[in-house]
């Protein structure tokens, strides 16, 4: 993780304002998985993700229904109605406490992006901000795989592997269509 912040920290500070402008939307979108992706999106190293037919481009206001509501899913995968409810449980328990910590997060990220885009901060400074705002995102990693774990528990071991399979298969799609292979 340290190697991951020195090379974020060199490439920001290499590029022009413009540059560390994009290098906080990058953050900032990948900061928002935890959270968002348990609602509305599919990731396939997780295996969360909603499903309802459409393309996540189709109505950007629209959210999805998770994998574990979603007649389909759920169809696909034997889900039944306790497990749903088990697991929507578990989803809703952490909810709050993984969007709190979202929040800590982009705070502590647009602080260092201003720190850097200032470039008048000393070294000592950025690095403790730099420290501070890993060390939130890993809590908040930590904290949303052991709710997919705990999720995950619920399903037998046949649901589990068709719902990796369901996802990777996403994942794989998701690559194919996009121009420049990003997550």
């Amino acid at each position: 993780m340290a190697s991951r912040t020195v090379v974020i920290l060199a490439v920001a500070l290499a590029c022009a304002a413009p540059a560390s402008a994009s290098f906080v939307t990058c953050e900032q979108a990948q900061a928002a998985k935890p959270v968002d992706q348990g609602a509305r999106g599919a990731d396939a190293r997780d295996g969360r993700g909603g499903t309802d037919g459409h393309n996540p481009g189709d109505r950007k206001d629209e959210r999805r229904m998770p994998w574990w509501k979603a007649p389909e899913t759920r169809a696909q995968l034997g889900i039944s109605d306790k497990q749903s409810k088990d697991i929507d449980d578990i989803f809703q328990e952490n909810l709050p406490s993984l969007r709190a910590a979202k929040e800590e997060l982009d705070k502590l990220d647009d602080a260092l992006a201003k720190l850097i885009k200032e470039g008048t901060a000393d070294i000592a400074v950025v690095s403790r901000q730099v420290a501070q705002a890993e060390q939130t995102r890993a809590d908040l990693t930590s904290k949303r795989t052991v709710m997919l774990y705990r999720m995950h528990r619920l399903l037998t071991p046949e649901q589990r592997a068709k719902l990796d399979a369901m996802f990777a298969q996403r994942e794989a799609e998701r690559r194919r269509n996009d121009p420049n292979g990003r997550r």
